[in-house]
């Protein structure tokens, strides 16, 4: 009897060990097929935003810009973080230009140098912004932004594009008050 119970318990440590095996040859299978999915998911994401980006072009395109802004809109809610994000804001600026929206041009372009603030293409969306609030009579706001530019940007093109547009509002104010 005492033989049994020893091959028994030998038999069941052996299916045990058996048992864990399969278990750890299964799971890096699992695994990577966890990680297949997810990136199967980003891809289709990725894919799905493109098209969306490429409808708003059209409509850009087309001249139709209540349809391109709406898409450029739902574009940057449901695909934050996508590839296309800085091509959807020269779109949704672009429309803002036609459509003579000069508050929501600049919000827009303020938005794109907070998204891409050390990029040459971020600061001169700063310095977009900071032209629109001087079209929009707001000069204090513009000259805070281009002296915001001069002080602490690295691209020389920029800084003087900014010291020019300080220079022009300067003149200009010394113009009115006369």
């Amino acid at each position: 009897m005492r033989q049994n119970s020893t091959v028994w318990n030998l038999f069941k440590r052996a299916i045990s060990a058996l048992g864990i095996l399969v278990f750890l040859g299964f799971l890096p299978l699992t695994l990577s097929a966890e990680r297949s999915i997810s990136q199967i998911f980003a891809n289709e994401r990725t894919k799905q935003g493109d098209l969306l980006y490429q409808k708003a072009k059209e409509f850009l395109e087309d001249r139709n810009h209540y349809q391109s802004v709406e898409s450029c809109k739902s574009f940057l809610l449901l695909y934050p973080g996508h590839p296309k994000t800085r091509d959807i804001r020269k779109i949704l600026s672009s429309n803002y230009r036609m459509t003579g929206d000069i508050l929501a041009l600049a919000e827009n372009e303020l938005k794109t140098y907070k998204e891409f603030p050390n990029t040459e293409e971020g600061l001169e969306s700063y310095l977009i912004s900071g032209k629109a609030f001087v079209r929009m009579g707001r000069e204090d706001k513009a000259y805070q932004i281009f002296q915001d530019i001069i002080k602490n940007t690295y691209s020389s093109k920029i800084a003087q594009e900014a010291e020019l547009e300080l220079t022009q509002m300067e003149i200009l104010g010394e113009s009115k008050n006369k």
